[in-house]
């Protein structure tokens, strides 16, 4: 089967993912990181943008599949110290294009199910949205070496401190004494 040349631009959202699985496309492009919602609310911050390559086509046992990797620099807050912590996230993915449950339940176990819509169109920006999703850090922090939290300096010995007092039961001990 004859390959279409990878064509690089910003990634249409909607897409008829039904005609580009029969001509095998190949995408890559971008995505402005400002327009995915979701991913934004879940992070501090973004980079400009999302990086991806996605391919329609068909596997060995014919199945529509979308396959694809996407990437995204992102910060978050880490868990320990509350600071800004930025990780590079990316994803890889096989995804079997299905119109209703019945054919996403017959899919094999190796493709996660997508459903296209009565027309065969995808919302190419939600899939791949989700796909960054799943793989941001379910606990984001620093590494131990660069927390703040972790650097921290130690307060004076609390129990030195203590002995220095005076015991206000020394004027007990003393009048037992006598």
């Amino acid at each position: 089967m004859m390959s279409r040349t990878m064509t690089e631009a910003p990634l249409p959202k909607r897409i008829d993912a039904f005609k580009l699985v029969e001509v095998n496309q190949q995408l890559k492009g971008k995505i402005e990181s400002n327009k995915l919602t979701r991913l934004v609310d879940s992070t501090r911050s973004l980079d400009d943008y999302v990086e991806c390559e996605v391919e329609f086509g068909r596997d060995e046992e014919r199945l529509r599949v979308l396959t694809g990797k996407c990437s995204a620099g992102v910060v978050m807050e880490c868990q320990r110290c509350l600071g800004d912590v930025r990780f590079e996230i990316s994803a890889e993915f096989r995804l079997g294009l299905v119109f209703n449950d019945d054919q996403a339940k017959a899919l094999p176990k190796r493709l996660e199910p997508v459903e296209l819509d009565e027309e065969g169109r995808l919302d190419l920006w939600d899939v791949i949205e989700d796909e960054l999703l799943l793989n941001l850090p379910d606990f984001p922090m620093h590494p131990q070496d660069e927390c703040q939290a972790l650097k921290i300096e130690p307060q004076e010995d609390i129990a030195a401190e203590e002995t220095e007092r005076p015991n206000p039961f020394d004027v007990l001990a003393q009048l037992k004494q006598k």
